[in-house]
């Protein structure tokens, strides 16, 4: 028999495996042999047998839901969160939080957030990128040099691992993926990062971000692309628009100034040269700035860079009809560079992006789909 017993403002979940006075640090290395990290569903008001309870591990990257969990005897319930996902957020801030039925078609309650920092690694692995044609994988990251070995592996219904190569400055180390795992693995999502190795040091390996992609499946290219190469430096205050081909850049609201400008503190692929900056030139401002990107034409999908951003951050998508999605970035103590990459619901085309930011961060590298 199900329970419509009143459920109110259910309590964060914790992870067993976090440290810290408030149990919101993760360290890898303390879990690396591990297949999963627990988060636990804690005894919550009005908990009753025949509810059911959902855990979402959100981090700036991927979302992951796990399965459905039935509360049987009233108590804590402790709930796997795969080791990849953990992974996965490495050097980042994950938003962990649980969803509560009381019954079969109620709403779901949502619970208090837990904010996990997970402590970051010598170097911001980011995921290895795939050629169009789905064969060739690349690898770059900031600070590759000598002295290290990286390897790929690829998982689906199959599992390939590459050989081992020495990292070479300035050298974008490539690799083929075999014939066979592609045809094993054609319609299925598969999962790809890359291990990296200080050679001879005993140290453990160090994992890459991942790549997820469902194989065989067409790779659109991007119609436009936007890195604001050429344009000229240029400050606005609240109220101020600049105009160029692909957008509309407007200070919307909020104190200190916006633009264009160039930071002396590049991020290879990410940030390099022009950029729209927020908060320009104000390690800690105060207050938020609300930016406006209007879309000269529609899109499907927009994916951009966004670096230097330390305190939490909001990015809203919407049409002509309206709001169509949004991205929440939780504070990020790494003052971490991250991509952000929407989608538009089917029928739907993004005609305007508005940047909530709290930072003095950067915008670059706008790639636009039709």
């Amino acid at each position: 028999m199900n329970s419509i017993t009143a459920v109110t403002d259910p309590a964060n979940p914790k992870i067993l495996e976090a440290y810290g006075s408030a149990g919101d640090q993760l360290k890898f290395d303390s879990v690396y042999h591990a297949n999963h990290i627990t988060a636990q569903v804690p005894h919550y008001t009005g908990m009753a047998r025949g509810q059911t309870v959902r855990m979402t591990w959100e981090n700036p990257r991927h979302i992951y839901h796990s399965e459905v969990v039935t509360v049987g005897t009233p108590g804590a319930i402790d709930i796997p969160i795969p080791r990849i996902e953990v992974i996965d957020a490495i050097g980042h801030t994950v938003k962990v939080y649980y969803t509560v039925r009381t019954a079969p078609g109620t709403a779901p309650i949502p619970s208090r957030t837990l904010l996990l920092h997970i402590d970051p690694y010598e170097f911001d692995l980011l995921a290895p990128t795939l050629s169009t044609d789905q064969i060739t994988l690349s690898v770059r990251y900031v600070g590759m040099v000598r002295g290290y070995t990286v390897r790929i592996r690829a998982t689906g219904k199959t599992t390939w691992e590459s050989d081992e190569r020495e990292v070479q400055t300035g050298v974008t180390p490539t690799f083929t993926l075999p014939s066979n795992w592609i045809a094993e693995n054609r319609g299925i999502d598969t999962r790809i990062n890359y291990s990296v190795y200080k050679s001879g040091s005993g140290q453990r390996f160090m994992f890459s971000k991942v790549l997820r992609v469902r194989v065989g499946e067409a790779i659109p290219e991007p119609i436009l692309f936007e890195n604001f190469d050429g344009q000229p430096h240029s400050s606005i205050v609240a109220g101020q628009s600049l105009h160029i081909a692909s957008m509309t850049i407007t200070l919307t609201s909020g104190p200190n100034t916006s633009g264009i400008q160039t930071y002396g503190g590049p991020i290879a692929g990410m940030l390099a040269g022009p950029a729209i900056v927020t908060n320009s030139g104000n390690e800690s401002p105060t207050g938020q700035q609300q930016i406006t990107l209007n879309l000269k034409s529609p899109y499907s999908r927009v994916r951009f860079a966004y670096t230097y951003q330390l305190r939490a951050a909001e990015i809203y998508f919407s049409d002509t009809a309206g709001n169509v999605g949004q991205r929440n970035l939780p504070a990020d103590a790494s003052n971490g560079h991250k991509w952000i990459d929407y989608s538009a619901p089917t029928g739907r085309k993004i005609t305007t992006i508005q940047i909530v930011s709290r930072d003095w961060s950067y915008l670059d590298y706008f790639q636009f789909w039709v």
